[in-house]
């Protein structure tokens, strides 16, 4: 029976990397590529498992961007392959039995979701959306548990955790620097993911190494303020509330540190007039990506109204409709807000299907007042409030990462989940 787990679940993110790559067509010049570079990431996942989703989460950015030119597809398109070298270590690993293939509380959810994904593709091909379509909605939800697989699978002890969490600072430190140097932008996701845990790690620390922690944090922060995503602010935004007001004296001490390093550091960026820079680069993209998100939204609604427990199916779009105060265009399967996209897709039975494990991790993670995986569960509770003004082409992976993220450390910070007295709750 355990065998016969580990065999579907590892394999699991190979098919679904595999049938987005071919899907999204990637140009016959750069498939060579893309091939040569996952086999050489699976023969590295199998020696250094923990590796694999640093380098799909920085390296595939910086592979699409690099190759793609920034092109949305091309960076999907990098990422999966990335994951799917993942999957096809994982199972390697497993039939050497070099892996035994961990069992967390949320892998029912996450399997109910995936099955939803499964049934909700048949139905919206049997309702004729067109298949492509039905491939890039179902990677907007299928994205979630894929990347709950991969973290719970590679990243479930202490010391492949520390490993992935260098891996994963020393290369986004660097990006940041170079970003708020030269007034570019990264966007602030990646920077974002690091700060609850660091903030958490300030406030337990003592002396230089709270400063180091503090400074870190900081600088990261600081990136998020100055990044080009309204809805990334309000993720961040969310889960320092979230960790202000349910957290400890020692998370208090930790976001004070860190906050002061980030406003020091925007205000240096202000007098060496770099900020200025920055302020103009997110005001044009703020002001050319403002304006289509309600009208286009209020289309996912209608759909929505018209089917509101199992949606249009996976892939539905409407063809040619006039968008008020713009023109004629094809409008969904994708929206700019997360759940109108969940609700347009698989109505409401699938928007509870997949905020269920959700809610579970986050629950456990809201016993462990001062720890990490309370850090990443507000990250996870700001992403959720997010993700009502934002519906990234590329998913919301992050709801996938930081759920397992919690769960796993959570059983890191302490054996038995407890409320520490100083909790308000």
């Amino acid at each position: 029976m355990r065998l016969a787990y580990g065999l579907w679940t590892a394999p699991l993110p190979m098919v679904f990397a595999a049938t987005v790559v071919g899907a999204l067509a990637v140009s016959p010049g750069t498939l060579g590529t893309v091939l040569a570079a996952s086999a050489v990431c699976c023969a590295a996942f199998v020696l250094w498992p923990w590796a694999v989703l640093p380098v799909a989460i920085i390296g595939g950015t910086i592979a699409g961007v690099t190759i793609g030119g920034g092109d949305v597809a091309t960076i999907v398109a990098m990422h999966a392959a990335v994951l799917g070298a993942g999957g096809i270590a994982l199972a390697i690993r497993v039939l050497i039995g070099a892996e035994k293939l961990r069992r967390t509380t949320a892998d029912l959810p996450m399997l109910g979701l995936t099955l939803l994904v499964l049934l909700a593709a048949v139905y919206g091909l049997s309702l004729g959306n067109p298949p492509r379509d039905v491939l890039v909605g179902a990677y907007q939800i299928a994205v979630i548990p894929v990347y709950f697989w991969i973290a719970a699978q590679t990243l479930g002890d202490l010391r492949r955790l520390r490993a992935a969490a260098i891996l994963y600072l020393v290369p986004t430190v660097a990006l940041t620097l170079t970003a708020l140097a030269t007034a570019t932008q990264t966007g602030g996701l990646i920077a974002l993911l690091a700060v609850p845990p660091l903030i958490v790690l300030a406030g337990l620390a003592e002396g230089w190494s709270r400063a180091g922690f503090a400074l870190l944090a900081g600088l990261l922060l600081a990136d998020v303020a100055v990044s080009m995503y309204r809805a990334l602010w309000l993720a961040a935004a969310v889960a320092l509330a979230v960790m202000l007001v349910w957290g400890g004296r020692t998370l208090r001490r930790g976001m004070a540190a860190t906050v002061a390093v980030a406003v020091a550091g925007v205000a240096f960026l202000a007098l060496v007039s770099s900020l200025a820079n920055h302020v103009d680069v997110v005001a044009l993209e703020l002001q050319e990506s403002s304006g289509y998100r309600g009208p286009e939204s209020a289309v996912g609604m209608n759909v929505f109204a018209e089917r509101p427990f199992t949606g249009g199916g996976l892939g539905q779009s409407v063809r040619d409709i006039y968008l008020p105060d713009f023109t004629r265009d094809d409008v969904g399967p994708v929206y700019h807000a997360f759940y109108v996209t969940v609700l347009a897709n698989i109505g409401i039975l699938g928007l509870i299907v997949v905020l269920w494990p959700l809610y579970r991790t986050i629950r456990n993670g809201f016993l462990y007042g001062n720890g990490i995986a309370f850090g990443f569960a507000a990250l996870t509770c700001g992403f959720l409030v997010g993700a009502a003004f934002a519906g990234p082409t590329a998913g919301h992976w992050e709801l996938g990462l930081l759920p397992a993220l919690t769960m796993i450390t959570g059983s890191i910070d302490t054996p038995q989940p407890t409320v520490p007295e100083e909790v308000r709750t």
